[in-house]
């Protein structure tokens, strides 16, 4: 065989992986609910505005609970300002949906809404392990009653009960 079939071959064969390993690539949808508590801080940055800095802890737990995810642990440091005047608020946050010490997933969350209700986006970034290449995204809400605390608190308080909910009614999970 010449070194120019040999070298056809090869490529031939590695688009063949390729390909199988695009097509056996999963994608499912799935219903999460994500119920947490948090701790923080709140700053005063401008006239009746606050930001709050901190982290939500909490269990992930899948509808059917079926699936790699049910029962995870998800740790998020988050940012959230809150407007004091018109009752809207806004937040970042990276999030690590961790179900073993090797295995993890890596989600961005970002969202705006008013006092109680946050609306936006969970959007899967990548993991390790088992997860490596994951991705997806789905729409999210968060409930959480930290602007009734920021309402009574002074600056620079620290936040140590903060609780709320996250669901993701449906979330798409593409598996390599």
């Amino acid at each position: 065989m010449s070194k120019s079939h040999r070298v056809i071959l090869v490529l031939a064969t590695l688009a063949a992986g390729a390909w199988s390993t695009a097509a056996f690539a999963e994608t499912r949808t799935i219903s999460a609910i994500i119920p947490w508590h948090g701790q923080g801080q709140l700053f005063p940055v401008a006239t009746g505005k606050l930001q709050f800095l901190g982290a939500l802890e909490g269990i992930m737990y899948v509808e059917t609970a079926e699936g790699d995810m049910n029962e995870a642990f998800v740790r998020c440091p988050i940012v959230q300002d809150i407007n004091g005047t018109d009752k809207s608020t806004s937040a970042t946050g990276k999030c690590v949906i961790t179900v073993s010490p090797d295995d993890a997933v890596f989600a961005d969350i970002t969202c705006k809404g008013v006092a109680g209700s946050c609306k936006g986006d969970f959007k899967l970034t990548g993991g390790i392990g088992r997860f490596e290449g994951v991705s997806g995204s789905g729409k999210m809400t968060v409930r959480s009653p930290v602007h009734a605390l920021a309402a009574d608190l002074s600056d620079g308080t620290v936040i140590h009960a903060a609780a709320g909910l996250l669901q993701i009614p449906e979330l798409k999970v593409r598996m390599p």
